[in-house]
Parts: structure tokens; sequence; C-alpha cells
């Protein structure tokens, strides 16, 4: 693993750890904290785009089936688990029966791969074509619809739609991430410019909150700004500018670890919420819930890698393992 390699592993590994901040049990106590999580997803499509690239330029045709595969094997194991956990833990899966299912999946957050799928399946598009010259004019034109679609949707008196803007989210950070290996962008943009993105980004996102909601709780629905693009562009250049030693142990769980935190974390936010419910704890362990989600979900994704590879696998949506223990248990002929 290059530094390189292992400075983007961190910037995983933080982003998951902010996904779990927005989705945490008091995010709605203090919704600006939230808006600082915001330029997670945008991070990790673009992180998929940018290596997606460097595989791409050597095998097209593999690239595209390589990734459609895994993504689909994630995809299914992600929603086939959720629908197990609605089952224990509701009854039934009366509330999932809708439309709205198809693009957001079988619980909230997996609209992250619905909306991966359906950006790769735009980028084959562009790139089967050899259309990619057109990619950063379809990315600002989607990046348009998004902003349009939700928060400013009232500018262009229309109902907010989050859930399609969401899908669509994908679609130019894929973009982005492809053009900046394409065309080198880290190489040529300066470490300062990164941090001036992110500082203004942030900015711009607590600006654009206070002018757009009525309270700071609905901020709460903005899944993406004008400010989330400069801000989550600023992190991505910044993980693939700054050096990091090859053996950083937060490099390795962002690396091995990060895509389950994102996928399995509300699982013990939910456990996690009943506990302290019931046993009435206090305000400060509220507050670190945050910090219990990722110790807990992380260990328990560990104990499993060790100790029970072929479950860690299934739902990593990565069926080599299983095959490998398969393979060990056939006779011999």
């Amino acid at each position: 693993m290059s530094q390189r390699n292992a400075s983007i592993d961190l910037f995983r590994f933080l982003g998951a750890f902010s996904v779990i901040l927005i989705h945490s049990i008091y995010a709605n106590k203090l919704p600006l904290l939230p808006l600082l999580g915001r330029w997670a997803v945008p991070f990790f499509f673009m992180v998929s785009g940018y290596f997606f690239q460097k595989s791409y330029r050597n095998q097209s045709v593999y690239a595209f089936a390589k990734t459609g595969r895994a993504l689909l094997s994630v995809f299914l194991c992600a929603n086939l688990f959720y629908m197990l956990f609605l089952i224990l833990t509701v009854g039934s899966l009366k509330e999932i029966v809708t439309h709205f299912t198809l693009l957001v999946g079988t619980h909230f957050h997996l609209w992250f791969l619905t909306s991966l799928l359906l950006g790769y399946l735009v980028l084959w598009f562009f790139l089967s074509r050899k259309l990619d010259g057109l990619l950063p004019y379809l990315a600002a034109i989607v990046l348009i619809v998004i902003l349009g679609l939700n928060p400013y949707s009232h500018l262009l008196g229309i109902e907010a739609h989050p859930i399609y803007a969401r899908s669509l989210l994908s679609i130019p950070f894929l973009c982005i991430g492809f053009l900046t290996a394409k065309y080198a962008v880290d190489v040529h943009v300066s470490k300062l410019v990164s941090w001036l993105l992110i500082g203004a980004g942030i900015g711009l996102q607590v600006v654009e909150a206070w002018l757009l909601s009525s309270n700071w709780q609905d901020s709460l629905t903005f899944d993406f700004m004008a400010g989330t693009l400069l801000f989550s562009v600023g992190m991505f250049l910044l993980s693939l500018q700054l050096p990091m030693p090859k053996n950083s142990h937060l490099s390795y769980y962002g690396r091995r670890y990060s895509l389950q935190l994102y996928l399995y974390h509300p699982v013990v936010n939910y456990f996690l919420y009943k506990a302290l419910v019931t046993t009435k704890a206090s305000e400060l362990i509220y507050w670190m819930s945050p910090l219990l989600t990722v110790t807990i979900t992380l260990s328990l994704l560990v104990l499993l890698d060790r100790f029970v590879p072929v479950l860690f696998g299934i739902l990593s949506g990565d069926f080599s393992r299983y095959n490998s223990e398969k393979s060990k248990l056939k006779p011999l002929q």
C-alpha cells in the first residue's frame, strides 16, 4: 500500500465516522454538527470514481464487469440483511412495500448503493460511446439538478424531492473522481487550495443552512448543498496529497472496514438507543453515542473478520472466502 493510498484510507475511516455522526442519536440536538459530516458520501463516490479510472484505463470492459459484480453483491447482501433485520425488530416488511424502496433500499442509508449503481450505469453509457469529454458538463448539469430538487426547490416553485436528489448524487462525484485520476488534478492543485476549499465549503454550508431553514432542525434534511461540493472536493484532494505512514492503524481500518461501518452501524445504533433508554443513561452517554457506535461496530467487524471470515465476507458482498472454504470441504476425486 502506497503512502497516498494510506492517506485515502485514513479519510475513508474519517468519512465512515462522519456518517455515523450524522445518524447519531443526538444529531437533532445540535444540527450544525451533522453539517460537518455531509462531505463523506460525496467523498466515497469520488474515491470510487478515482480508483475505477485507474482500472478502466488498463482494461475498460473488465473494469465495468468487476465493479458491477462487486456492487450488485454488496447491494443484494445488505438489502437482504436489512429485510431480515426489519422482520426481527418490527415484525413485518410493510413499511418498505413502496416504490421508494427501489431508490432507497430496504433501510434508509442504503440509498448510497442504489445511487452508486445508477452512477456507474450512466458512466458506462458515456464512456462506452467515447463521450468522456462531456463528463465535466454532465457533472455540472446534474449538480444543478440536485440542488434544484433539494434544498433550493422553493426557488423553482416545486416541492422538495430529497430522495430523487440523493439518487443522482453519485453521478457528478463519480465523474469528478474519474477526471481527477485521468488528469492528475491533485498534482496540479496545492494543499493550500484544498484547505481553502474545505474552509470555504464549511462556511458556505453554515450560511446556506441558516438562509434555507426556518429553524436549524430543517437543515438535517439537507443532504447536499453548494458548500458541500467545495467541502467534499477539498477533503478528497487533501486525501490524495497528505503523506501517511503505511502502518497506520486508522488507515488499515479505513481500507478494511469503512464500507462495513457504513452498512451496519444502524444496527448498533438501534440496540444502543434501546439500551440507553432502558438504563436511563446520563446525558453524557447520549452525547458519546457516536464514539460508542464506532467502537462497538468496529470491534464486532474485527471479531467477525478474524473468527468468522466467511460471514464477514458475505456481509461485505464478497463470496470469495465462502467459495474458498467450500473448496476445502470438497472431497478429493
